[in-house]
């Protein structure tokens, strides 16, 4: 089970209509693959030159331009479904959740990439000096952002499923808090608690959840 198709079996369990991607690279990649009626992708392009992206800029400023009513679309458009794997620091996945959660549709779905890296080399901020992030070998600072809200937002339904560098789900509801062991967000006692800081479920949990729907 990839993120692939995590995606599109929420999209045919809920019937979801509309789909934003919010950091493609290449839409062969992920994009392409996603079974949604009304598609929607945004990338500045700063890995490559993206010619078929619909929105060909940062997550931050295509809200920006969303909010305001500058884009082609009511300042008020919601999706069903969105998909956050653009830059892998905390502090624009904080961001590009925050915003998605205003434009996300009252039944709908965050799905957010690289939730559960595996060493800290993987969690590393700087990437420049190794491996690019299209190596597959960067997943940066995501799991902060992931485990800052599994600490501080008690009307979100949070879990991560263990596959895939760590695939979270993200929708309304209710969840108990996690316990701020790891105020400084330090890896090592991620790694020694990221079961509970990501609420981890593995992939036959996450079966059992789509053919009955209960808290995860």
């Amino acid at each position: 089970m990839d993120r692939i198709t995590i995606i599109n079996d929420l999209i045919t369990k809920y019937n979801f209509k509309s789909y934003l991607e919010i950091g493609v690279r290449n839409t062969f990649e992920c994009f392409d693959l996603i079974n949604c009626e009304l598609k929607d992708s945004v990338d500045p392009g700063f890995e490559n030159h993206i010619n078929n992206v619909k929105y060909k800029l940062t997550s931050d400023e295509f809200f920006k331009q969303l909010d305001s009513g500058s884009l082609d679309k009511n300042s008020n458009y919601k999706w069903d479904i969105i998909f956050i794997d653009g830059l892998h620091l905390s502090y624009q996945v904080e961001r590009d959740i925050t915003n998605s959660l205003n434009h996300l549709s009252e039944n709908g779905i965050i799905v957010v990439h690289d939730c559960n890296p595996p060493t800290l080399h993987h969690a590393r901020e700087d990437y420049s000096n190794y491996d690019t992030p299209a190596t597959g070998l960067w997943n940066g600072t995501v799991w902060k952002s992931f485990y800052k809200l599994r600490c501080t937002n008690p009307n979100l339904d949070m879990c991560v499923i263990d596959c895939d560098w760590g695939v979270g789900i993200i929708k309304r509801g209710s969840q108990k808090l996690c316990d701020k062991k790891n105020e400084y967000y330090e890896f090592s006692i991620f790694d020694k608690n990221r079961k509970k800081s990501l609420n981890l479920i593995n992939t036959e949990r996450f079966n059992e959840w789509l053919n009955n729907p209960f808290y995860l």
